[in-house]
């Protein structure tokens, strides 16, 4: 026996609104981590961001009806998170990235490369980046977006995505330079 593939986004989405809950539940379980991954990159708020995913699964449960047979959920599963954590950013008047942010950064090179240490910085440096760029690469590195899914969920051309994405990756390797263990000094 091969091994048996798993159902679609799209598949499970139409056994859910033809009655079936646990290909919800499975949908679910399939964005938990994605998801949230992505929306606390973009809130800076992991417990916040675990609310949204699930507020996200109760307004796709709440407009399954919207859904069209044949479209894509991934891009309408972030569409709709996207659109809370941009409401939930402008409710609580969040700033989370600054000039002097990035300046802290690049001043603080930590000796230690512990796994708790790189996740910060990497944090850290995402928090540095311009909103359009963090959530592009969010998208992208997280989300595991393709360059047209991204397009889709932020309503931006792709060619204005690429470019996010260019500069905001670019950003990310000046600001994560020093734990590039390719970037030692040869001198």
């Amino acid at each position: 026996m091969g091994p048996t593939a798993e159902p679609s986004d799209e598949s499970l989405f139409a056994a859910y609104c033809g009655g079936d809950v646990a290909a919800f539940e499975v949908l679910f379980r399939r964005y938990q981590g994605p998801l949230g991954r992505h929306l606390d990159r973009m809130l800076n708020d992991q417990a916040t961001a675990e609310e949204l995913v699930v507020e996200t699964f109760a307004r796709l449960h709440t407009h399954r009806g919207r859904f069209y047979p044949g479209a894509a959920v991934r891009p309408w599963v972030y569409s709709i998170a996207r659109n809370l954590a941009r409401k939930q950013y402008r409710r609580d008047r969040l700033v989370r990235w600054s000039p002097l942010e990035a300046a802290e950064l690049r001043a603080a090179r930590p000796s230690s490369t512990s796994p708790a240490e790189v996740a910060h910085r990497v944090t850290a440096a995402l928090a540095a980046l311009p909103a359009p760029q963090r959530e592009a690469c969010s998208l992208r590195l997280f989300g595991e977006l393709t360059l047209e899914e991204i397009a889709s969920v932020t309503g931006a051309s792709l060619g204005t995505v690429k470019s996010r994405l260019f500069y905001g990756q670019r950003r990310l390797r000046e600001l994560l330079a020093d734990m590039d263990p390719g970037s030692g000094d040869t001198t």
